[in-house]
């Protein structure tokens, strides 16, 4: 299924490449033509070589025209994704945040559920950039930021005296990745 812009980068490539025929075929008959014969038909080959030179133009906007549909396509679908994506670490958050607020949780766990909410409320809502550069890198934020909040998650849960502090030390480190993804990609 092709897009509106690749039809029309279609059409004007066929433009173009019918007007590269004519003027080979009027090109190929000037050796054969009359003096008076030959002015004329140097004249159309001058308009047609015109109309190529106008035609190639609109090649060249419409192949950008396909590269900025193209872009605009990944950026909707990586909005999409970054959105679901989004909604762990807002999730995991948010019910720490709650647990802490109805004593269920010591109130250090701020240190890593605030980040996390405030990264995850980024990725969701702030505004994607227009490069590829800065999608990728919101959706690196996105895939960290979800490893993030498993992590943070699994360490609330408790997973033993032992490998808790581990799980929290590895929350910790993929909290930071995430604000650091979300610097870079506001730079």
């Amino acid at each position: 299924m092709t897009t509106p812009a690749e039809d029309q980068r279609d059409h004007v490539m066929a433009r173009a490449s019918a007007l590269r025929r004519e003027l080979r075929a009027g090109l190929a008959q000037l050796p054969d033509q009359a003096d008076d014969e030959r002015t004329r038909t140097l004249d159309a080959l001058v308009e047609r070589a015109e109309a190529l030179l106008r035609t190639e133009k609109e090649v060249d906007a419409a192949v950008e025209q396909v590269r900025l549909a193209r872009l605009e396509a990944k950026r909707g679908k990586a909005q999409r994704t970054t959105l679901y994506l989004a909604v762990a670490p807002v999730a995991v958050g948010m019910v720490s945040g709650a647990m802490m607020l109805f004593g269920a949780l010591n109130p250090i766990w701020l240190l890593l559920a605030l980040p996390l909410l405030g990264a995850g409320l980024r990725i969701a809502f702030g505004p994607l950039g227009p490069t590829p550069l800065m999608v990728s890198r919101r959706q690196r934020a996105a895939y960290s930021g979800a490893l993030a909040a498993i992590l943070t998650a699994v360490a609330l849960i408790g997973t033993g005296p032992t490998a808790q502090p581990i799980v929290v030390i590895l929350a910790a480190l993929a909290t930071v990745a995430t604000a650091a993804f979300l610097v870079l990609e506001a730079r």
